[in-house]
């Protein structure tokens, strides 16, 4: 009795072999792969990223801010402002321009504003929520980090290189302008509550020299019932012609308010970043790679090539 031994080992020359035999088929399947790969590019969405890098704004970015903001610190003071310097840090104010700016960057309803301005002006463009998000996600905002050496960068996702260039140029254009008008409106509001707060001061200044006044004429009518003295009637007829004299404190509080009474002077230069790396077209596009395709598909395309080989030569053996 014979037993027949099943022989699992794989013939790699016998493989071989089939497979030189075989070699169009892995030529058509290297060749069929690569036509799909350059096939797909063509058709596929292209996506390009352009990348901008920002940074805190020189002084003179904000020199017109700065100034208002100075003579409002110098009115704000009673005392007369020291002679040594400004009282307001440089490197406060530059710090909380550039965090609203960044804020402002960041937000998604910033983003949101940018998008529907966009499609207004693109002939009343519709966007649908569906596409408004897309739009709004093709922003990503990544801050920087001192302790890792990275810097705040904006990225966007467009179709073309030259497009996403000028939408995100235009995107941090839109925010500056946000911001510039924010920092108008708080600087106002901040110089009206000094207004108020001198015109409350002089109001109560006014009452103070009025009651000091009141009591002077008072006690000199009480001393002029009880004697017949002639200089203090005539002090009393002066200080009734003359009224109330007003103190050192009201007048300096009245000529702070005859300048704030003026209202700060409109920003007319404000820009509230600077760029570390503008956003210039991308040179390659993100997806799709075409030369990675090529790996991809020709490797598959040679592999389903030598598949065919290897099994049309069984055929034929059996």
């Amino acid at each position: 009795m014979h037993s027949s031994a099943i022989d699992n080992e794989l013939d790699v020359k016998n493989c071989l072999q089939r497979l030189w035999h075989g070699k169009r088929w892995l030529g058509l399947g290297l060749f069929l792969g690569l036509v799909l790969a350059w096939a797909y590019t063509l058709v596929a969405p292209q996506k390009w990223v352009t990348v901008a890098q920002v940074t805190r704004p020189d002084l003179t970015k904000i020199a017109d801010y700065y100034q208002e903001l100075s003579k409002l610190s110098q009115l704000s003071t009673y005392s007369e402002p020291a002679a040594d310097g400004d009282t307001l840090n440089i490197d406060t104010v530059i710090d909380a321009v550039y965090q609203q700016f960044l804020q402002q960057l960041a937000s998604v309803d910033n983003r949101r504003r940018f998008w529907l301005q966009q499609a207004s002006k693109d002939g009343g463009k519709t966007l649908t929520p569906l596409l408004l998000d897309r739009e709004i996600t093709s922003m990503q905002f990544t801050a920087g980090d001192k302790l890792h050496g990275t810097v705040d960068t904006i990225t966007l996702t467009a179709d073309s290189a030259a497009k996403g260039s000028q939408l995100l140029t235009r995107y941090l254009t839109f925010t500056g302008q946000q911001v510039a008008s924010q920092v108008q409106q708080d600087l106002l509001a901040t110089w009206q509550a000094q207004v108020a707060k001198v015109e409350q001061q002089i109001t109560f200044e006014k009452a103070a020299n009025q009651a000091a006044y009141d009591q002077q004429v008072h006690q000199l009518r009480s001393e002029a019932a009880q004697s017949a003295d002639s200089q203090t009637k005539a002090a009393i007829a002066i200080l009734e012609q003359t009224g109330p004299v007003a103190s050192e404190g009201l007048l300096h509080d009245q000529a702070r308010l005859a300048v704030l009474l003026a209202g700060p002077k409109p920003i007319k230069s404000f820009t509230s970043w600077s760029y570390l790396q503008s956003p210039e077209p991308p040179i390659s596009r993100q997806s799709p790679r075409l030369s990675l395709l090529l790996v991809m598909w020709g490797l598959v395309g040679i592999i389903i090539g030598a598949g065919i080989a290897l099994t049309r030569h069984t055929k034929k053996k059996e």
